[in-house]
């Protein structure tokens, strides 16, 4: 049964023709193609089983080096193009958008005077949902690195065992891992019993020799001190033995055998400075692992980073409730951020309801599956504060359209709707950006990559430093309130 659902999922590989049916985006495009316009993925066939990782996950903090990098001179016929003027709102000394209702934000702004007053054991803990453009940790790995700059360092977060999309990756944070680990995805395909952990991946191995490690940053001044690592779990009947060594050295052993399917952790404390846990497996009983979590005993901010590559903000639905909640809780966050919209903008006005079917009202089924996340996130998580973040710009080359997609501005005021009708905060990337058509002048300018979608590196780091100031905006206007 599995080896068939690994051949159905790696068979629209095989030939461009069918593109279509492939469950993950393929990166970026080359400047100057003639293809038509890319766009994201339609959704994954809902089949239940397990797919292969792409490959082995590799060490990508250098990744980081990217966010500083002076944009590449576009080429091609985008570059022949007409230019479009970079709007003025891309000003890095002032937030080009703020917040919608701030004041949603309280009780993490709350969390962040107790670490800015440096509080014993104060974190203020970030968990970011998003699609591709949160799975390349530019924008949150930019916002991470300025938040611990300002309040302090208190950990990398979390992050899933390894990279079960292409494209995958987190900065100022060591990650490696085999490459035969099998994965069930909220995206398809399904775990048959929801359980995906909080980054909505499940990696099983049914035999003994697979492993994954996660540890500091040897680079740079982020990500380079760890107190607590916290491996995610999955007890289940009849499951296998996982050995960790810490810092090269055997540390302990883990059996995830249990009388029942139950979500577990298990902590490793160490001295605060640099180290690294290798996790692998010693027995050929089935495990099932999530991710791993790493933090300090120290004041300060951890911002997880948890992209879903090809996701609909609805797919976090996909897990099984109560255990989504559990995750959620576990991680402890003071903001928990919803940043979809980029591949419901290539869905167009083709929405879909409940069961998975084409649906008959898009955009309220749209309103609908969006306001049952966020209702699930806040039935979890009562004394969090919550955020949505709307989709970058989307360009297109044609000039009827203004070159940006019209569907853009559609979904954001959907979410809009959302949020105001939930109360969160909501921070409308595509206005930050400068609005229609900024997509192409950032392409032009190397912000943007080929593929008209996503933001290069360079691009992240202004758009992280963007929602940095909106944020710190909004977080000094409370602390003037509470002076007053």
């Amino acid at each position: 049964m599995a080896i068939s659902l690994g051949v159905l999922v790696l068979l629209p590989y095989a030939h461009p023709s069918l593109e279509r049916f492939r469950l993950l985006t393929q990166g970026v495009s080359v400047f100057g193609s003639d293809e038509e316009e890319p766009a994201p993925p339609p959704p994954a066939p809902e089949v239940v089983g397990e797919a292969a990782l792409p490959g082995p996950t590799d060490d990508q903090q250098s990744r980081g080096d990217e966010l500083s990098e002076t944009p590449n001179t576009p080429r091609g016929p985008i570059a022949n193009a007409k230019p479009l003027p970079i709007p003025v709102s891309l000003s890095e000394d002032k937030p080009p958008h703020f917040i919608d209702d701030p004041g949603a934000l309280e009780k993490f702004f709350a969390k962040l005077v107790r670490v800015e007053q440096k509080e014993p054991g104060a974190i203020a803990r970030i968990v970011y949902y998003g699609d591709s453009i949160v799975a390349s940790d530019f924008i949150t790995g930019k916002l991470r690195r300025l938040l611990q700059d300002r309040f302090g360092d208190a950990g990398h977060g979390y992050a899933i065992v390894a990279n079960a999309f292409p494209g995958w990756f987190h900065i100022d944070v060591s990650r490696k891992s085999s490459d035969q680990w099998k994965t069930s995805r909220c995206i398809g395909p399904f775990a048959e019993d929801g359980l995906y952990g909080l980054g909505c991946v499940s990696f099983a191995a049914r035999r003994e020799g697979e492993w994954f490690s996660m540890g500091t940053a040897d680079r740079d001044k982020w990500g380079t001190k760890v107190t607590r690592f916290e491996l995610e779990y999955l007890e289940q009947p009849e499951g296998g033995a996982v050995e960790f060594s810490l810092d090269g050295n055997q540390h302990s052993t883990l059996e995830t055998s249990g009388p029942e399917k139950a979500l577990k952790y298990h902590t490793i404390e160490v001295d605060d400075g640099p180290h690294k846990l290798l996790v692998k497996t010693v027995s050929d009983a089935p495990t099932r692992l999530f991710g791993m979590r790493m933090e300090r005993n120290v004041p300060g901010v951890t911002l997880s980073a948890l992209g879903i590559t090809g996701a609909r903000a609805r797919f976090l639905d996909k897990s099984d409730d109560a255990h989504w909640a559990a995750a959620l809780r576990a991680a402890k966050p003071d903001l928990v951020v919803l940043a979809f919209g980029t591949n419901e903008v290539g869905d167009g006005q083709m929405a879909f309801d409940e069961k998975g079917q084409r649906s008959k009202d898009p955009m309220g089924d749209y309103e609908r599956n969006l306001q049952r996340v966020m209702a699930q996130a806040e039935a979890a998580l009562p004394e969090a504060s919550f955020m949505l973040v709307g989709p970058p710009d989307m360009a297109s080359k044609k000039d009827e359209e203004g070159h940006s997609k019209p569907m853009v501005p559609t979904i954001a005021q959907h979410q809009m709707n959302c949020a105001k009708e939930r109360r969160w905060a909501y921070w409308n990337q595509y206005k930050a950006m400068g609005g229609a058509g900024s997509m192409w002048a950032w392409v032009q300018s190397g912000l943007g990559s080929a593929d008209l979608i996503h933001p290069t590196g360079s691009g992240g780091n202004v758009l992280g430093k963007m929602e940095y100031l909106a944020l710190m905006h909004a977080y000094e206007a409370y602390k003037e309130g509470l002076r007053k």
